[in-house]
């Protein structure tokens, strides 16, 4: 049993404290992107770096690191991504991304991570699943050491023909449910870092008019409830994420203790 949790260097108060009440016995690894660099995707990047206190803290703890290198385009010579690729390289991290030439370097020059396809990459798949999909997460299956699905693909009855055990299931996704802009608007985020913009709310916030994700995600269904997370575990996924740099360290703190206090 492992989870990832959001926010390895942007939230740390709220996750220094999760880490000193937590009781369990699951790994965790924590997430963030870092030093802008331009191989970050999912958010678009801030003034957010690493520093060697908080890295050593959360090794004193067995709690590993992981980035979200998950832009889909990518320069293998890039100067901060592979300063990064050096620091954290280490057994029990992991590298969160969808570019297969990424993946390829990375299997070949930095063996000890493990690999997780990102959810950015899955918004060209269909809902409910069909061939095609299943044949793409075959695939995946194949090549990477945990996948990230989509939410609305979580209790797909054809999910059944599926390795669970490689699932990373985010726990409080707050997208709208079929978003038919998924794909679209990570790409554009992934962008916004490529050309090494600031913050831009019209691209990164929801493109969806009127949608407020605070209120509607959990009409829609897009979080998991403990009891949905105890019917994934006997279907056989291992892995749990939660989400939520863009909160406030309070709110944060209460969606921390909600899945892992």
């Amino acid at each position: 049993m492992r989870y990832l949790i959001a926010g390895a260097f942007s939230r740390t108060i709220p996750i220094f404290e999760a880490l000193t009440k937590y009781k369990g016995t699951a790994r965790i690894l924590v997430y963030d992107g870092i030093n802008k660099c331009v191989w970050n995707g999912g958010r678009i990047n801030r003034d957010i770096v690493y520093n060697d206190g908080t890295i050593n803290y959360y090794y004193s703890k067995g709690v590993g690191i992981a980035l979200t290198f998950t832009n889909d385009v990518i320069d293998l010579d890039d100067e901060v991504g592979n300063h990064l690729l050096e620091k954290f390289h280490k057994e029990g991290n992991a590298i969160i991304l969808v570019n297969r030439a990424l993946r390829e370097y990375i299997r070949k020059n930095y063996p000890k991570y493990e690999l997780i396809y990102s959810i950015t990459g899955m918004g060209t798949l269909n809902i409910p699943l069909q061939d095609i999909d299943i044949e793409v997460y075959h695939h995946l299956e194949s090549v990477y050491d945990w996948i990230v699905p989509r939410f609305e693909h979580v209790f797909d009855k054809r999910a059944d023909e599926l390795d669970r055990t490689k699932w990373e299931v985010m726990v409080n996704d707050t997208c709208i449910w079929k978003c038919k802009r998924f794909d679209e608007h990570f790409k554009a985020i992934a962008h916004e870092n490529t050309l090494g913009n600031g913050y831009s709310a019209e691209v990164e916030e929801c493109w969806i008019k009127g949608f407020d994700p605070d209120i509607e995600s959990r009409q829609a269904a897009m979080d998991i409830d403990i009891e949905h997370i105890d019917k994934l575990k006997a279907l056989g996924v291992q892995s749990f994420k939660i989400i939520g740099r863009e909160l406030d360290d309070h709110t944060y703190a209460g969606e921390l203790k909600r899945y892992l206090i």
